[in-house]
């Protein structure tokens, strides 16, 4: 069997009082495709830590999932920790002679500007469908929505947006206050991003262009990440790595709150603990939607925002027996099942390819590069073998297309971006960030 060396690695340290690693080493285990990274950790004012790791080969991201040891949350500060890689797993029958690693520790000691958010640490993640790890991307800490954004809220920002010039093309639409909204576009979820943060009294983020000198309000202004200011204080659209780092929750053995690394979406999914799709285009798609009358009214196949924390009714288990808490470990709800949510990038098949990939903190392509950046998809099963697709589609259109119930008939949307008989945005919602 070949060697996998990984050469000296260089620690990657977070600010603010922070943990620090040292004396960081690596070596195979012998007669095995093990890794074992060993390091340092201090923290002067932390009992535990949170610490990921991402391993390179020649500078690019190798798929390091398969991770165990002092990993993930809970880490505590001593001598000779260790994460061992299974890299016979994850790259199996490959070899580098120019490996590092990079390990970021967070004392999670950040406090969140209020109770809505939560605060995702820095760390490393795969930003396509396929979890392929080829695609991770390092992004710094940030806060999200612990929930998808409900009609409430939506209704309650866009009154005040349009009392203060903003203008909106959709609605929004859902089954109750409480529900995802659903039915609004990229360019209102963008311009509503812009609303929450001056009626708040934070800088925005988006403008007209790439003076900045117009905030963003009106019309279908096509962004490019230029035209934004990323490190104002205000909320925005998730990128890509960013939501699939969240949505793994710190996880290193899969997107759920449960193994799931491996296998199809069908073979991990688990329906008692989040609002997946499992019917046909005639049938119902959730218990919470057995008294809709039709299908028109079947609550636009969602249900409340963050209805599986705690509160969930699972059927053939007793009144008294506790139900899990299914936040992940981010504090987050709804990363798996329910709405779909918008994204700020798109993805397209060559990304890895592009020099600024590399980059932390990387916002996704600009202009012109892959899918409709307004049809992007959120980082989710819907309960088939394509990871890539909106939580909810008819399954009869087949792997890369998804459908929405519009109140009316079934939409279409195929994966170019291209639609048909559009006349509302179907099952799509969304959640926001901060920047710390």
């Amino acid at each position: 069997m070949r060697s996998l060396l990984l050469l000296l690695l260089i620690p990657s340290l977070l600010s603010a009082a922070a943990p620090v690693v040292s004396n960081v080493r690596a070596a195979q285990r012998a007669g095995t495709k093990l890794i074992d990274v060993t390091y340092d950790l201090s923290d002067s004012d932390s009992a535990t830590v949170f610490v990921s790791i991402q391993i390179y080969s020649s500078g690019t991201p190798l798929p390091a999932f398969s991770l165990s040891g002092d990993v993930g949350s809970g880490v505590t500060p001593g001598f000779n920790k260790k994460i061992t890689w299974n890299a016979g797993q994850d790259w199996n029958r490959r070899y580098t002679a120019y490996g590092s690693a990079r390990i970021i520790a967070d004392d999670l000691t950040t406090a969140t500007p209020n109770s809505t958010l939560a605060y995702v640490p820095a760390g490393f993640s795969a930003t396509s469908g396929s979890h392929s790890g080829y695609d991770t991307v390092f992004s710094s800490g940030f806060y999200m929505d612990k929930t998808e954004i409900s009609k409430g809220t939506w209704d309650a920002v866009k009154a005040w947006a349009l009392a203060n010039g903003y203008t909106f093309d959709y609605p929004g639409v859902a089954t109750a206050a409480n529900h995802p909204v659903v039915g609004v576009s990229w360019y209102d979820v963008v311009k509503w991003c812009n609303a929450r943060s001056e009626m708040e009294g934070l800088a925005p983020v988006y403008f007209t262009d790439a003076t900045r000198a117009t905030v963003y309000r009106t019309g279908q202004v096509i962004l490019r990440s230029t035209f934004c200011n990323f490190t104002a204080p205000g909320y925005r659209l998730p990128t890509r790595a960013e939501w699939a780092k969240a949505a793994w929750g710190g996880s290193t053995s899969g997107p759920y709150p449960w193994p799931s690394y491996y296998g199809t979406g069908a073979e991990i999914l688990d329906a008692s603990k989040g609002n997946y799709s499992t019917g046909t285009s005639t049938s119902r798609y959730h218990q919470w939607d057995l008294s809709a009358i039709s299908l028109a009214t079947a609550n636009y196949l969602t249900t409340p925002a963050g209805y599986y924390n705690g509160s969930q009714q699972v059927s053939g288990v007793p009144a008294a027996t506790p139900i899990k808490d299914m936040a992940n470990g981010f504090g987050l709800y709804d990363m798996f099942g329910n709405a779909a949510e918008w994204l700020w990038d798109s993805y397209y098949s060559g990304v890895t390819s592009t020099t600024e990939y590399k980059d932390d903190n990387y916002k996704g392509p600009d202009l012109g590069l892959g899918d409709k950046r307004y049809f992007a998809n959120a980082f989710r099963a819907n309960g088939g073998s394509n990871w890539d697709s909106q939580s909810y589609r008819d399954p009869a259109v087949g792997v890369g297309k998804a459908a929405y119930w519009n109140g009316s008939y079934w939409v279409y949307i195929d994966g170019s971006g291209s639609t048909s008989n559009l006349t509302t945005v179907g099952n799509i919602g969304f959640r926001t960030v901060r920047g710390l």
